[in-house]
C-alpha cells in the first residue's frame, strides 16, 4: 500500500483500506489517497479531501482547503 497512488492514476485494488472508505461515502470512487491517509484523516475528525493534493480531475474530489 502507499500513501497515494497519483502517479499511478488508479488506486491499487488491493487497498482495503481505500476500499471500505469508497464504499461507506468518505471519498469519492476516484479516490487516489492511500487507504491509510484515508482512514487517519476520518478518524481525526477531517475531510481526507480538505488537505488532498491528488488531481481532482481524475478523482472527483472535494475542493481542496487551504
Amino acid at each position: 500500500m502507499q500513501l497515494h497512488y497519483f502517479n499511478e492514476g488508479i488506486a491499487d485494488p488491493d487497498d482495503i483500506l481505500l476500499g471500505m472508505a469508497k464504499m461507506q461515502g468518505y471519498v469519492p470512487q476516484g479516490c487516489l489517497l492511500g487507504g491509510q491517509v484515508v482512514m487517519a484523516e476520518i478518524n481525526d475528525g477531517k475531510s481526507p479531501c480538505a488537505g488532498c493534493n491528488g488531481p481532482r480531475e481524475t478523482c472527483g474530489g472535494k475542493p481542496k482547503i487551504d
